[in-house]
């Protein structure tokens, strides 16, 4: 297969008009499961598309590293872009063992199912109010589910745990578009220049808006996220401040982005597949296999790219030290050899072991609060939701990493609340 189809892969044309290229995948995990790309304007690499693959690289984090980047990378980028801006603040997904090891213990203990149950308070009210702001007065209304109730839901619960005030919510939300989706005009706003100058722009503004987050915790810590980060400890020093800012920064940003694509691309799924739809109002528990199969279904993060520590041969293809490997999740939870069936939507898909969240020494820290977020969300709708129909075409984000759908205009009926 010819080494351009990589263009085809990446298109940020194609993910907007289209949606991920999942004909592509198929073809390639037949024919060419480990394939050579060499797209225009982005550097070569490797396009991992079977499950077992993207599996066998993501366990072995001393032969492909994440420390170069996990993601595209420009042919006329220059090494010297990587201590700019966001570049120059480290976090743990950006990191390899043993360091990685030691820095994710810092926040992961906040991040277990128990220590989760915390937030339960705030996530529960957050999909009430949401859903009754839906409702209105009448209970019949129409609204865009993306930016009105899927972009709002991890907002509230991220901004809640990270210590940021309501009032800069809407700049927080301004700052983590602009990271993810630089190729989209729309959600890039208004600001000039390259993709490069805005991503610094944006991290300098994160850590002036962090940094007071920060010193408020130290001087005054609580149990909340913010402070176990702001105090956080690695071999009894305290964190380094660029590791500090890149806690905090991954957190939300990762956070928010990657679940609020799947609240809005998990809606459409279900508007499109009625039946499962009424599967989840007539079984409101269905909610968490539900949130499984929307995670495996929309794949929000699309990719992660990897970089080879030495010559290493994966499925009979020599891959070179430097080289670079590019994980597409999105492909590997629609793999044949794994999923009965991968190209239809089942909410009570039972097993369902997609990669939505990754796997191996990065596997997604957050993945227990994305979760429970949106099976509190889900629930909430499951048991109030009548009917809901599209009220016009969804637009999908012109992205390539984090991918989803920016506007859902629906119109429904929804019962009060009980």
């Amino acid at each position: 297969m010819d080494p351009s189809i990589g263009d085809d892969l990446i298109r940020l044309d194609w993910y907007r008009d289209h949606g991920p290229p999942h004909h592509l995948w198929t073809k390639l995990r037949a024919e060419s499961p480990v394939h050579y790309c060499v797209p225009e304007d982005i550097l070569p690499f490797w396009a991992i598309t079977r499950h077992a693959d993207i599996c066998e690289v993501s366990k072995q984090p001393e032969t492909y590293r994440n420390s170069p980047g996990i993601t595209l990378i420009p042919s006329d980028r220059l090494p010297s872009d990587r201590e700019k801006g966001l570049g120059a603040m480290r976090s743990v997904i950006d990191m390899d063992p043993p360091e990685h090891r030691v820095y994710r213990k810092v926040g992961s203990p906040w991040f277990t199912p128990n220590a989760v149950r915390s937030v339960d308070a705030v996530v529960t009210e957050s999909a009430r109010t949401l859903v009754d702001r839906m409702a209105g007065k009448t209970g019949e209304g129409e609204c865009d589910f993306a930016t009105e109730v899927a972009v709002a839901h991890p907002l509230r619960i991220l901004s809640t745990i990270l210590g940021v005030p309501r009032e800069q919510e809407p700049e927080i939300l301004r700052l983590t578009n602009l990271m993810f989706s630089t190729g989209d005009e729309e959600l890039r706003g208004e600001g000039e220049g390259t993709a490069m100058e805005l991503l610094e722009k944006a991290g300098l503004e994160f850590y002036a808006l962090f940094a007071k987050i920060i010193e408020d915790r130290r001087a005054h810590p609580s149990g909340d996220l913010a402070s176990v980060l702001a105090n956080g400890r690695v071999n009894g020093e305290p964190m380094g401040p660029m590791e500090t800012f890149g806690y905090y920064l991954i957190v939300f940003t990762a956070g928010h982005d990657t679940t609020k694509n799947a609240i809005a691309s998990g809606m459409h799924a279900l508007i499109e597949h009625p039946e499962e739809l009424e599967k989840l109002r007539r079984n409101p528990d269905l909610a968490k296999p539900a949130v499984e199969e929307i995670v495996r279904w929309t794949s929000p993060v699309n990719y992660m790219k990897r970089t080879a520590t030495r010559d290493v041969e994966l499925r009979g293809q020599r891959i070179r030290e430097g080289e670079d490997l590019v994980l597409f999740y999105a492909s590997a939870n629609r793999d044949e050899a794994v999923f009965d069936d991968p190209f239809e939507f089942r909410i009570d898909r039972r097993p369902n072991p997609h990669l939505g969240f990754g796997i191996g020494e990065h596997f997604c820290l957050g993945a227990n609060l994305a979760r429970r977020s949106q099976q509190a969300l889900l629930r909430e709708l499951a048991s109030r939701l009548e009917w809901v129909e599209l009220a016009g075409e969804p637009e999908r984000i012109r992205a390539n990493f984090v991918v989803g759908i920016k506007h859902l205009p629906i119109r429904y009926r929804i019962k009060p609340r009980a």
